[in-house]
C-alpha cells in the first residue's frame, strides 16, 4: 500500500515540477549569468521549456496494473488503493492540463497511433484484473482456511493464466472488430490544398526554417516586413507578407 500511495501514485508527479521545470531553470539561470559567452539564441535556448511527450500513457498504465495487482496481495487495502488512484489522477490530469498550456514549448499528436496502442495495451490490466476475480472466486469456494477453494496448485495457476489470456484475446478483437470501424480517420488529399492555405495554418515552411533566406529577405531584398526565422513558441513574432511568401501571421483573439 506504501508503495502505490503515495511513493508511485503521487510523489513523482509532485516531484516533476521541481526536476523538470525549475530546476533547469535555475541552472541555466546561473550558467548563463556566470557565462558572458552565452548570449543570443544559445541564451534564449538555455531557458527553453520542454516538450510534452507521450509517456505518461506508460506512467498511468504502470499505476493501473499496481492497482489491479492489489487483490492477490492484500484486498483488504484495495478500496483505499482505489481512492488514492483517483486523487492522484485526478492531480495528474489537472497537472498536464497546465503543464501544456502555460509551461510546455510545443507538443505535435500526428496521429492517433500511440492512443491506439495505449487502448491495446490497456487489455494488461484487464486481463490481470480478471484473474484477480477467478483466484479470489476460488478462495471464495472454499472454507475460511486459506488455499481451501476448489482449485489448487497448478490448476489454480492454470486458471488463472487461462482468463488471462482469453480476455487479451478478447480485448484485442474487440478494438479490432468493433471500436476500429467507428473511428473517424480523416484522410485529406494534400493535392487540393494550395501552398498559401498550409502556411497559413503552419508557421515552419521551407522558408521560415531556412536562416540563410531569413537573413536575405531582411539584409538583401529588404522586405517590409522581412520573413522571421521559425522558432517553436515564438510563432507571434511572425510577420505575413503574402508578397514573399509568408502568410502565417498569429491572429488576435
Amino acid at each position: 500500500y506504501t508503495y502505490c500511495w503515495p511513493c508511485t501514485f503521487l510523489v513523482p508527479f509532485l516531484a516533476e515540477p521541481f526536476v523538470a521545470w525549475l530546476l533547469p531553470w535555475f541552472t541555466a539561470q546561473r550558467l548563463v549569468g556566470a557565462n558572458k559567452k552565452i548570449q543570443g539564441e544559445n541564451a534564449i535556448k538555455a531557458f527553453e521549456l520542454g516538450e510534452m511527450e507521450q509517456g505518461r500513457y506508460a506512467d498511468l498504465l504502470f499505476n493501473a496494473i499496481l492497482v489491479v495487482c492489489i487483490p492477490f496481495i492484500s484486498p483488504a487495502y484495495l478500496a483505499w488503493i482505489l481512492g488514492a488512484f483517483i486523487v492522484s489522477h485526478v492531480y495528474i490530469y489537472l497537472f498536464d492540463h497546465v503543464a501544456v498550456l502555460r509551461y510546455k514549448r510545443k507538443f505535435n499528436f500526428s496521429g492517433p497511433e500511440v492512443h491506439w496502442l495505449g487502448m491495446q495495451l490497456w487489455a494488461i490490466p484487464c486481463s490481470i484484473l480478471l484473474g484477480a476475480l477467478v483466484f479470489k472466486a476460488n478462495q471464495m469456494s472454499g472454507g475460511m482456511q486459506l488455499g481451501s477453494g476448489l482449485l489448487r496448485g497448478r490448476e489454480l495457476w492454470f486458471s488463472i493464466l487461462g482468463a488471462m489470456a482469453l480476455h487479451l484475446v478478447v480485448h484485442y478483437y474487440v478494438l479490432e472488430l468493433v471500436v476500429r470501424p467507428y473511428r473517424k480517420v480523416e484522410e485529406e488529399d494534400p493535392t487540393d490544398d494550395e501552398y498559401k492555405d498550409v502556411a497559413a495554418d503552419q508557421p515552419a515552411t521551407h522558408f521560415s526554417t531556412n536562416p540563410v533566406y531569413c537573413l536575405r529577405s531582411k539584409y538583401i531584398l529588404n522586405h517590409s516586413p522581412p520573413q522571421v526565422m521559425y522558432s517553436a513558441g515564438k510563432e507571434h513574432l511572425m510577420k505575413e507578407n503574402c508578397k514573399i511568401g509568408a502568410y502565417f501571421q498569429v491572429k488576435a483573439k
